[in-house]
């Protein structure tokens, strides 16, 4: 897509538009190894009958990448501009992201952080007990384990990113690196994005989860919510997984989104166009 057309389609402040507050999009989704709240079932993608309106760009983010090879390079393999977060120290995660970063698609940094239920978080944590030093040290070790990194964005992290100070620590660090942020939104009480605002790092804050229901009717209903949205308001930002079900929904309807006026555009296109 021409980067004039994108750049017609894009809200002026598109990091500033609201997520749907559903049930579903208030849950903390996912877990260490991402394992989503309902358990997969067998899949066949269903037909979708977007809904239909003024033309809308569609920002996908696949998070979780790193512990299961398959899994990752199935993501890898969808077709069109889609973004990668990848968590930090994992098996996986550096060939991943090299795979990714040689297919055009964004790669992000996807960082444990703390949440309100105390779940075990891996390698690279981050919680609001670590001092500046500490958070600074575990965030660059974590960046440096992800090749091509481009941003970040937050594997949980219910708790973090509501605490100011943590967060202000967050974005220096991003900003020296020139990285950017997107905030997933695993509270509704979050001061991430707000954190970024204030340093002036370029972010975008996520509006739908995919998959917290990882069934393949669940899943297109919330894709229709997020075309919906992106329609009315010209973009939206999706959180997904690489479960079974979310990889078989995209892997059939991403290479119809062109022709009914949704363009995918990865996280750094979108951020560019500020």
């Amino acid at each position: 897509m021409r980067p004039g057309l994108l750049l017609a389609l894009l809200p002026a402040a598109a990091w500033a538009l609201h997520p749907l507050e559903t049930p579903q999009a208030s849950l903390e989704a996912v877990t260490l190894i991402g394992a989503p709240v309902t358990a997969p079932t067998p899949i066949t993608a269903p037909d979708v009958a977007l809904p239909t309106g003024q033309s809308a760009i569609l920002v996908i983010i696949i998070d979780d990448l790193g512990n299961q090879l398959k899994e990752g390079r199935q993501t890898v393999s969808l077709p069109g501009k889609i973004s990668i977060a990848v968590l930090p120290h994992t098996p996986h995660g550096a060939q991943l992201a090299k795979e990714a970063h040689r297919s055009g698609k964004d790669v992000l940094l996807h960082a444990p952080m703390s949440t309100l239920d105390q779940r075990p978080l891996g390698p690279g944590g981050l919680t609001a007990e670590l001092s500046e030093a500490e958070f600074r040290t575990t965030l660059g070790a974590a960046l440096a384990s992800v090749p091509h990194v481009q941003g970040v964005n937050n594997h949980m992290g219910s708790d973090l990113t509501r605490h100011t100070e943590p967060m202000r620590w967050l974005m220096a660090e991003l900003s020296a690196r020139q990285l950017y942020f997107v905030d997933s939104r695993t509270n509704k009480n979050t001061v991430a994005a707000a954190a970024a605002a204030t340093a002036g790092l370029p972010h975008l804050s996520r509006q739908v989860f995919l998959d917290n229901v990882a069934e393949p009717a669940a899943i297109a209903e919330r894709f229709r919510a997020a075309v919906d949205q992106a329609r009315q308001q010209g973009s939206a930002v999706v959180i997904g997984h690489p479960y079974p079900a979310t990889i078989a929904f995209l892997q059939d309807v991403l290479p119809q989104l062109e022709e009914q006026g949704i363009h995918l555009a990865t996280v750094s296109e979108v951020l560019a166009l500020h």
